[in-house]
């Protein structure tokens, strides 16, 4: 329908103009058909609002209405936003006549996302607001979320993350002292929830470190083959023998993670060179004493080393066929291929360079391990000892043979350019004994576990473990000798030193032990040796051999001599049937017992070295008091209800008559006992163990029993000797 506008429809220069963005309909036609109610809306624009006033045109807004008239509203909005005009100076500016009433607004991205305060508005009390921020405040806060899901907590925090229950939202709070009570503030009274910037600092290092390592751990899983968990095995050990990569696996418990990963990429399974790597893995952590007790608390720890040390009484140790240079024949009968050389030749570099540096012996896996366990913190379990005592024997079963080469003109040990894979390491021999020794120290301080060392011991005996000590002796007493390299003479001597206080400690009070060694002819007769040249260089000045003092070794051999006397009875007629000499050099016939000529009676010899401590100067050293009254008791054991042994001591004695010889020997006996006496109570006062009072009374018990019931007899044995003579 078209729409025709009259001259009262036409618009004047002063109207604002509308636009119009809707098109009319024939309803809007209707309601307005009236040429009397048509009318012209007028914009105000400071109001923002659309005010009517009269025109003649035909407009769909009513007309301005007049004072006392009802106020009539357009009755139709545009939706969409119409464009405006400043209103010039002629139009009057006319303000709603009733404000709206506004809503109160947040101040950031409206009620859902806003965590600000909400802001008073006109018409709101004071008391809408407290209620509000109330409700708001039950809610929990950023800290509170953070503390229960352990956002601040890193996976390097020594204490386990315990959550913080979630709290009610229907519990309020009923004050703000409580909220405030809650939080820290620092000096500035500024809220600082924050750790400090050496923890935040030292968490983001060890995050990175780990990072940057992670991807070696990604060969070590188990269903990767076992040529990617050797390749990446071998990475890290080689990594760790970097210096400043190792000081930064110690700050971040990467030894403790790694063998983890090591111990389940094994699974049990013995793999040769896999388990050379992880043994090569434990001798670097043992260089650390603190890192060493923190990876020996894990549960496999020393189980899985004393596993892999028992596969190899069957396997070649394949590390050594590295270090020799062996053959490719010798690794396939081993079933090592050509590409698992180069493997192994890597690692015994690594291990020549690392640990055996300043060492003429070449690396093997059984001395890795033995090394670790040997300082380990703790003590090792009795179920260790069988297997350690097997491998011991086998490692011994290769003495005897270089002792036969050496007497037939070989050298007693080959060069280390002719080691073969089967060569003997003394060094794993000497750990061995260390950690025999330590298991048998430890039958003394623990009774109750006693019955169990003792089997296992006795049944080591049965298997010729005694003989393989003797020849222990005897290789390192000619290496003492004749080596000219200090590292092989300070080896050498920890090796005799061992070998000689493992006898000593089994054959104490154990007749099967002393029996043992007294098979073997040369065993008596060597023994003393070592005790005569031992005193006299001991007596002369000349200075201790590396790693040791003569002393000890002359005491260790005089132990041993007086156990076979104390338990065997025919210890008195060997000693006096076999013969030595005292001036013996020790050439190649000699090495186990003496052939020079002019050779004495082992008993006559003795006597001799009891002599030499009878001096009557008052101010004799305690060293010589104490070895004095010693040989007065092994000489006085060896007399006892034996009428030959007795002229051969009396002979051998200087004095007046038989019962001035024998009152010498009772005061020096007697001297012995209080000495003794005083020494056994000073230990018992100063020694606190945990153990309970009975264990206590038995370890004293068996002092007495092993010192001064001895010494008692052997006096009461020499009075009445004394008196019949």
């Amino acid at each position: 329908m078209q729409r025709v506008y009259g001259r009262k429809g036409r618009r004047t220069t002063r109207e604002p103009r509308v636009s119009e963005t809707k098109a009319p309909s024939d309803t809007d036609d209707n309601d307005l058909s009236s040429p009397g109610r048509r009318k012209r809306c007028k914009v105000n624009i400071e109001a923002g609002s659309v005010t009517p006033r009269p025109a003649g045109g035909p407009s769909r807004c009513p007309q301005t209405p007049t004072p006392g008239s009802p106020e009539v509203k357009c009755p139709t909005q545009s939706s969409t936003p119409t464009r405006k005009r400043q209103a010039t100076l002629d139009e009057p500016v006319q303000s709603p006549s009733k404000p709206q009433p506004l809503k109160a607004v947040r101040t950031y991205a409206g009620p859902s996302r806003s965590f600000l305060v909400t802001l008073p508005m006109s018409g709101t009390g004071l008391d809408d607001l407290h209620d509000q921020t109330q409700e708001d405040m039950s809610q929990e806060s950023y800290t509170d979320l953070r503390n229960r899901w352990g956002v601040d907590k890193s996976e390097d925090d020594p204490l386990p993350f315990e959550p913080v229950p979630s709290p009610s939202r229907r519990l309020k709070r009923t004050s703000s002292a409580s909220f405030k009570s809650s939080q820290s503030f620092n000096s500035s009274g500024i809220l600082n929830d924050l750790k400090s910037i050496t923890e935040l600092r030292n968490k983001g290092e060890s995050r990175r470190f780990m990072d940057e390592v992670g991807y070696l751990f990604e060969g070590l899983e188990v269903p990767s083959a076992i040529a990617l968990r050797r390749t990446s095995a071998l990475e890290i050990v080689d990594k760790l023998c970097d210096s400043d990569f190792n000081r930064r696996a110690k700050a971040f418990d990467f030894y403790v993670l790694t063998w983890d990963k090591l111990s389940i990429s094994r699974g049990g399974v013995s793999d040769k060179i896999f388990d050379a790597i992880l043994s090569f893995f434990a001798a670097l952590a043992a260089r650390d004493p603190h890192t060493l007790g923190d990876v020996s608390r894990r549960p496999d720890f020393v189980d899985t080393l004393v596993d892999i040390l028992v596969s190899l009484r069957d396997k070649t140790d394949v590390l050594s066929l590295a270090a020799a240079n062996a053959r490719i024949a010798d690794f396939k009968s081993c079933g090592i291929s050509r590409t698992e050389i180069l493997v192994l030749k890597k690692l015994s570099d690594m291990v020549s360079k690392e640990l055996y540096e300043a060492l003429q012996s070449q690396p093997s896996v059984r001395f890795l391990i033995s090394h670790t366990l040997a300082v380990l913190p703790t003590a090792l379990a009795v179920r260790h000892l069988d297997p350690i005592l097997a491998n011991l024997e086998t490692e011994l079963s290769l003495v005897e043979p270089r002792i036969t080469a050496y007497l037939s003109g070989l050298p007693l040990l080959p060069v280390p350019s002719e080691l073969c894979s089967v060569a003997l390491s003394l060094e794993h021999l000497e750990l061995c004994l260390r950690l025999v020794d330590s298991f048998l120290l430890g039958q003394w301080s623990a009774p109750d576990l006693g019955d169990d060392r003792a089997a296992v011991f006795r049944a080591a005996c049965v298997d010729g473990l005694a003989s393989k000590f003797l020849s222990l002796c005897v290789l390192s007493e000619v290496q003492l000798r004749e080596s000219e390299s200090e590292d092989e003479r300070i080896l050498a001597w920890k090796c005799l030193c061992g070998a000689l206080r493992a006898l000593t400690l089994l054959s104490h009070g154990d007749l099967s032990w002393c029996e043992a060694t007294l098979v073997e002819e040369y065993a008596l007769p060597f023994v003393a040796l070592v005790a005569i040249r031992s005193q006299a260089k001991w007596l002369e000045g000349e200075a201790d051999p590396p790693g040791g003092e003569t002393f000890d070794l002359l005491c260790l051999a005089l132990g041993l001599l007086m156990n076979w006397a104390t338990m065997s009875e025919k210890v008195s007629s060997l000693c006096r049937e076999q013969l030595i000499n005292p001036s013996c050099p020790g050439n190649r016939s000699c090495i186990r017992a003496c052939q020079c000529p002019e050779r004495q009676s082992i008993l006559h010899c003795l006597t001799a070295l009891y002599v030499e401590h009878t001096s009557t100067n008052e101010d004799i050293p305690p060293e010589n008091v104490f070895l004095r009254g010693y040989t007065a008791v092994l000489l006085g054991i060896l007399m006892k209800g034996n009428k030959a042994s007795l002229d051969v001591v009396l002979a051998a004695l200087s004095g007046e008559s038989s019962s001035a010889k024998l009152r010498s020997l009772i005061h020096h006996c007697h001297t012995f006992l209080d000495s003794y006496k005083q020494t056994v109570t000073s230990l018992n006062e100063g020694i606190t163990t945990a153990g309970s009072q009975d264990s206590k009374s038995r370890q004293k018990g068996s002092w007495d029993k092993s010192g001064e019931e001895i010494a008692r007899s052997v006096i009461a044995s020499l009075e009445s000797l004394c008196g019949n003579s």
